[in-house]
C-alpha cells in the first residue's frame, strides 16, 4: 500500500510539474510570447551598450586627465610619457 501511494503521489507531482512547464513554454513560443522575449534582449542589449560607451568614456576621461597632469608637469617629451 505504502508503495502504490509513493508513486501515485509522484506521478501527481510530475504530472503538475510538466503542465506547469508545458505552460511555461506554450506561452513563451506564442506571438505575445516571442514579442516579449525580442523585447527584453533588445532592452538588455541596449542596456550593456550604454554601460560599455560609459565606462569607455570615463576611462578615456581619467586617461586624458592623467596625460593633461603629466603635460603640466613637463613629464611629457616628444610627445611620449617619460618612464
Amino acid at each position: 500500500m505504502g508503495k502504490r501511494l509513493f508513486w501515485l503521489a509522484l506521478g501527481a507531482g510530475l504530472a503538475v510539474f510538466v503542465v506547469v512547464k508545458g505552460r511555461e513554454y506554450y506561452q513563451k513560443l506564442t506571438p505575445e510570447g516571442v514579442r516579449n522575449t525580442v523585447e527584453e534582449t533588445g532592452v538588455r542589449a541596449v542596456n550593456w551598450v550604454k554601460d560599455f560607451v560609459d565606462t569607455v568614456q570615463s576611462a578615456a576621461a581619467e586617461r586624458e586627465a592623467e596625460l593633461l597632469e603629466a603635460l603640466d608637469e613637463g613629464q611629457l617629451r616628444d610627445g611620449h610619457a617619460a618612464l
